[in-house]
């Protein structure tokens, strides 16, 4: 049963764009190294009512185990602390399975 995770990023004032890509690419690199992940993308939010959320995180994982392992695994945890904390101010999860 796959299991599908979004994030919604809202950016501090004053990050620089050198800063969001390397975030952006950081993430998107765990993916190559990684078991488990069906769908994994970094993108602007270009949704019109953003909420000031204006990067997202689409993923999809096998099953809701694959997703703990990746969200445990010590190099996503080191990509979160390093590069995303800084970044963002705040973020927003969703999450489900397909029936």
């Amino acid at each position: 049963m796959a299991f599908h995770h979004v994030v919604l990023f809202r950016l501090r004032p004053g990050v620089t764009l050198e800063q969001v890509r390397a975030a952006r690419e950081a993430l998107s690199a765990l993916v190559e190294t990684l078991p488990g992940v069906l769908h994994f993308a970094v993108t602007d939010n270009l949704a019109v009512r953003n909420g000031g959320y204006t990067m997202a995180l689409f993923s999809s994982f096998e099953n809701r185990q694959a997703f703990e392992i990746f969200n445990r695994h010590p190099e996503f945890q080191r990509v979160w602390r390093e590069l995303l904390d800084p970044v963002v101010e705040e973020s927003m999860v969703a999450e489900g399975e397909e029936n």
